[in-house]
Order: C-alpha cells, then structure tokens, then sequence
C-alpha cells in the first residue's frame, strides 16, 4: 500500500542536532539522574529510574489486551516505524502455505509478490533463493538454500551494496543525475565496498572493508535537509529505501541454520514473512508502565517492535530516522479504515488518542495532524456512508475475551517446530561458509557517536539480541 501524503514535520536534521546538544550537555552534569532536571536527556534517565513518563490518566480509549487491537486486522497497513507494509495473520498463514508448497517458476513468482513485505535480513535471503532458482527449476525454499554452499556474510554484503544502489537511484528520480545523495552513495560503495563508480556492474563486493556503519549512513542523508537544503519529501523517499540495509549476519545465518537445514519448506517460509505480521506497539513501554489499552498502541511489525524492546525515541530513531513520517503515513490509512468502519465505532477517537501519546512519548518532537471523531464522522457523511455502532461488549471483553476474527488455517495446525540442528548440520553449516555465524564487524566501525549512556540504554544492551527472540517467539 502506498500513501502519498508526507507530514509536514520538524526537519529531521533538526532533531537529531537537537538531540546531539541536550545529550553532550547532559554529559557534563549529570551526577544523580533523579536530581538532575536540567536536560531532557536527563528527564529520559530520570523517568527509567522513577518506572513511568507522563501518561494520560484520563485516556479516552479502552483497556485491550494486545491480542485484541483491531487495527491488527487492518490488512498493508504501514508500520509505524520502518514504513514497510504489514501483514495480518491470514496474510502470513496465505504466503506460508503457497510457498512452502511451490518450487521453481512458481516459488519465485510468490517471492516476488511478496516483495515488499520482507525485512531487510530476510528479503536478503530471498534475493539468494531467487537467484539458485534461476540454475535449479526444480528446487523448493529449503533445496535453494541447501544444494549450494551458503555464505551468510556474502549474501548480506550483496545486500547491502544493492539497497546502496537503489538509494542512489531514488535520488536521482528527485534530485537528478549530479546531486549530493548519489555522491555519498558512491563514496560509500567505493570506501566500504571497494567499488568504485566505474565498476559498479561488474564488481561483486568480493572485496569488503570492515568500515560500513548503517547508522552513519542514514545520519548523513538526514544532514543533507539542512546542509543541502534538500526537500523534506526527497529525504523521505530516500530513507524510505536506505533504511532497509541489513546489518545483523547472524540473523541471516540463525535463519538458515534453523530452519533451511533443519526445518521444513513450510516452517521456513513462515520465517521468512513472519517478522513483517503486524503487532501491538507498546508507545510507552509496558516494562516503564505503559497499559495495555488502545491509546497506548500503534500498529507496528514485529521485526520493529521486538527490535525496540524498551529504548527511546530519542535512540530508536538514530535506526529509523524516517519514523515520524511513518506514523504520520499510518495513521493516515487507519484513519481511512476507520471512516469506511472496517473496525467498528469504538476507534473513532483512536487518532486524536494516538496523536496524544506520541507528542508525549517523543517530549514534543513528533507532532501528527489526525481527525477528530466529529471530523471522522464529517468525513462519513459526505461519503454517504453509514456510522458503525460502537460496541459495548468489545470494550468490557476487550482485554480478554475477544481474539479477532481470524483463527488460523486448518491446513497450518499442529505443524511439527524445526529440529535443533545437530552439531555436525551446523559445523556443515559453517565450513561452507567460511564463518562461525557470528556478525560481522562492518556496522560497529565508521563515526562514533557520542551518546550518553542512559539506563534505558543500558537495560536494553543487557537484553538478549531482539533477533534471538523473535526467532524463538515464531519457532
């Protein structure tokens, strides 16, 4: 699904300079952050230590257990932070059980399809199958995986170089063939990849310097609004590409591992789309207090929302610079689904509610411009269409009872989970590779930030790899 309209927001470079002063202040003086008031960077250690953030006692929306938020049923909606679209759980149930039933032409015409729907790691994995698949017609997900040695470490590096390539040429679509953008693109694949722009063709990455760094690259597209006076929209669309760099080998290898040598076409196939299912976004962190209650959600994938654990905006959005668009973009097409009533009437106020916790989560950073219910129901009126009745028992049963309308195709029901793989299928695994699995050390080179180190950002670093989580949540 795509949605035009892009909100007209504070500049992106703004905030991340903003940022950067207001942290290397709080550098200087913060001693005891429960004391300290002087800094929003030190509001955001202040409020970790305290368990809560300012949250709107008086919340116009309703007590929902996760399981419940109807705007799960909403199908391509746009995730709230990387703006890929997402799936509802038929739609994954729908791609798990056609491509793990098709090989060949067939099988490579559903990876198409589905396109948009991967995540940076994994669509780097189905680029990889769908090459084996032009050599071997016969061959399922599993068998593309594993008739051929498979170099994790490779294929994330060609996936890299590609998504550097297409967001040279978004820019130049906006900005023309000479413009600052595709420069630093081609500085990039020269400096980190070893190719140079005459190469570009023919040269593979075989080559790879250990400098690339994601976020940096991102920072300096975002810089170009202010330093080069780029249109806020162009930054957009060129985000909106360069943001699905993958950075995580080890997920690619995990994934392969697991369920291309151990699993089955079916098992592996539902890993490669799960990650895109739409979820129920704590806005507040439910570990710093949050409710589970439909004005402290927004739909956003679970590639994202595993991702983010408990971190700010503050930090989250040095990943996703992009993101106060995407909520904006969402909450644009909920709203629409709201007016044509696809979830009932108990979400009319969901915008405003949504605006509200977003202004407050992001200290004022992100302000969105959303209907209200009676302009909801203006919109109604002047499309002939009728109000859909509010129901009661939704929002008495809403933290429980209700499950949505969907539960899950009988032909998926008591698949067997993938094995463990044995010592000798990794060990296999790994000499074909050349690599323990581990992840590479591109994205830790490059600039350093210089980012206090708030306990938001420590209780994250001492969690388990998000990757690792949802991979076992899916299994």
């Amino acid at each position: 699904m795509h949605v035009q309209r892009i909100m007209a927001a504070t500049p992106l470079a703004a905030i991340a300079k903003n940022n950067k002063s207001q942290n290397q202040e709080a550098a200087k003086n913060v001693t005891n952050p429960i004391d300290d008031k002087s800094s929003m960077a030190s509001q955001i250690a202040r409020n970790y230590f305290l368990g809560s953030q300012k949250v709107n006692p008086a919340f116009t929306g309703f007590p929902c257990s996760t399981s419940n938020f109807r705007v799960k049923e909403l199908e391509d909606m746009p995730c709230t932070c990387c703006g890929r679209p997402m799936m509802t759980n038929k739609q994954v149930d729908d791609f798990t059980l056609a491509a793990g039933k098709a090989s060949g032409k067939e099988l490579d015409d559903i990876l198409e399809k589905h396109m948009p729907y991967f995540r940076a790691e994994e669509k780097a994995v189905v680029h990889y199958i769908q090459k084996q698949l032009k050599d071997m017609p016969d061959a399922s997900l599993t068998t593309a995986i594993t008739r051929k040695g498979f170099d994790a470490h490779q294929v994330m590096v060609d996936e890299q170089i590609d998504v550097i390539k297409r967001t040279d040429a978004e820019a130049k679509e906006h900005l023309g063939e000479e413009n600052p953008i595709s420069s630093l693109c081609e500085r990039t694949l020269a400096d980190s990849f070893g190719i140079a722009k005459e190469r570009n063709k023919n040269n593979k990455g075989k080559q790879v310097s250990q400098r690339f760094n994601r976020t940096d690259f991102l920072a300096d597209i975002v810089d170009m609004e202010e330093k080069q006076g780029i249109k806020h929209e162009v930054i957009h669309h060129v985000l909106d590409v360069a943001v699905q760099i993958p950075e995580a080998e080890s997920t690619i290898q995990k994934m392969v591992t697991k369920y291309a040598y151990s699993g089955s076409d079916t098992q592996f196939a539902r890993r490669l789309i799960q990650k895109a299912v739409v979820t129920a976004e704590h806005i507040h962190p439910k570990s710093l207090g949050g409710p589970n209650a439909t004005d402290n959600y927004m739909g956003e994938c679970q590639e994202c929302n595993g991702s983010r654990g408990n971190m700010s905006y503050d930090d989250w959005m040095r990943r996703y610079p992009n993101m106060p668009d995407n909520i904006q973009v969402n909450a644009d097409a909920v709203t629409e689904e709201i007016i044509k009533g696809k979830i009932g009437g108990n979400y009319d106020d969901y915008p405003v509610d949504l605006k509200d916790a977003v202004f407050r989560e992001t200290q004022g950073k992100v302000v969105l411009t959303v209907k209200n219910p009676e302009e909801i129901d203006k919109a109604r009126e002047e499309r002939g269409l009728t109000k859909p009745e509010a129901d009661a028992k939704e929002k008495s049963g809403a933290s429980g009872d209700y499950q949505g309308k969907y539960h899950g195709n009988p032909e998926l029901k008591g698949s067997p989970a993938p094995q463990k793989p044995s010592k000798s299928q990794t060990d296999n695994s790994t000499q074909k590779t050349g690599k323990s699995g581990k992840g590479h050390k591109g994205h830790k080179g490059g600039k350093k930030h210089h980012v206090v180190q708030f306990p938001s950002q420590m209780a994250q670093n001492a969690q388990p790899a998000a990757a690792e989580q949802i991979e076992e949540a899916v299994a």
